[in-house]
């Protein structure tokens, strides 16, 4: 088994709509060989690989640092900066490790994650940052290792995809007698890390930035956005994994245990600055097909989307519904959203 990019819970993603969203960018921009595509909110990063063996080169960013290490795993991956069967082995050593007490048991044990495996947790984390620390790996089979251990975390996490809380039946079995849904029965699991479906195409940079200050600064024929649409942060939803990954074992508050995320919080999930940032964005962007994801719910009204892209250029919208699930673990209920592409070719 190998761990995919698509293979972890977000919201947001963008894995269910790759067809519709790449098909249309193919129709409005034509031959991609030659041109760069920038993804300043990569997220899981699934658009930007999709467009990695299409495009001549690719560029993607998240100012998450957890998607900005996945992003690198399975995006910058070559022979030359990394050893797989390296990794494998190692891979292999860490998912023999016992438990350890320590920072993950003390905050997230008993809550997020059962005792047992915010243990594993700990002492893989811990021995990834020895191994980086003396050198031992590379910086590239450092996010490797990194990135499959997020997404082992992610798979035995006591949640419902999303980690502004945790839920509250740990020990229970995962349906009650009425056959409601009480906890994943992957959360009671052993933690096990896998290898990455790495792409080694070796045609895309990564970084970790704001997409504002990102834009005016790296020019790239096809722009793709896909900004934060709710006033749901980020950095709230998955504070868990931010927090493991940067692995500066801050102090945390409050029973949903997060820690202080001011740094990182987005203007484009707040009412009051969405659409100024925006403006802010297309006004600095340097390209020549500028693309926007935004769904029905969005925050930004479509009189104000419509109104700063056709200051920019000739703009067209297509539309593709989909079924999302919402309302609580146990009692979802699907209802339907539309995603919306707008096309803006730059004048």
């Amino acid at each position: 088994m190998v761990f995919r990019q698509h293979n972890r819970k977000y919201i947001g993603s963008k894995a269910a709509l790759l067809d519709f969203i790449c098909k249309t960018i193919e129709e409005v921009a034509g031959d991609l060989e030659s041109c760069t595509f920038l993804d300043p909110f990569a997220g899981t990063g699934v658009v930007a690989a999709a467009f990695a063996g299409k495009a001549k080169e690719v560029i993607a960013s998240d100012l998450l640092y957890a998607n900005y290490a996945a992003n690198r795993a399975f995006l910058c991956t070559t022979e030359e900066n990394a050893d797989l069967d390296k990794v494998a082995r190692l891979i292999h050593q860490l998912n023999q490790l016992e438990g350890e007490e320590g920072y993950v048991v003390e905050h997230y044990g008993g809550t997020y994650f059962t005792l047992e495996n915010a243990q594993r947790i700990q002492a893989v984390r811990e021995r990834i940052a020895f191994w980086q620390q003396e050198a031992l790996i590379t910086e590239q089979e450092f996010y490797i290792l990194l990135t499959s251990l997020l997404y082992a975390v992610d798979k035995v996490a006591n949640t419902c995809g999303q980690y502004d809380s945790y839920l509250k039946n740990l020990g229970q079995p995962p349906f009650s007698s009425s056959g409601v849904h009480l906890v994943d029965g992957l959360v009671y699991s052993r933690l096990h890390l896998h290898p990455l479906a790495v792409s080694l195409k070796g045609n895309c940079q990564v970084f970790c930035r704001d997409a504002n200050q990102l834009v005016a600064e790296l020019p790239a024929e096809i722009l793709y956005l896909d900004p934060p649409y709710n006033t749901r942060q980020y950095c709230d939803n998955y504070h868990v994994l931010e927090n493991i990954a940067r692995w500066q074992k801050p102090p945390t508050f409050g029973k949903t245990r997060k820690f202080d995320r001011r740094g990182l919080r987005s203007r484009y999930s707040q009412r009051r600055h969405a659409a100024e940032a925006f403006r802010e964005l297309v006004e600095r962007a340097r390209c020549r097909y500028l693309f926007l994801s935004y769904n029905s719910e969005g925050i930004i009204s479509d009189e104000e989307i419509l109104a700063v892209l056709r200051k920019k250029g000739k703009v067209a919208v297509r539309e593709e519904p989909y079924p999302v699930f919402g309302r609580g673990a146990g009692r979802a209920k699907a209802r339907k959203l539309t995603e919306r592409l707008f096309c803006c070719i730059v004048d």
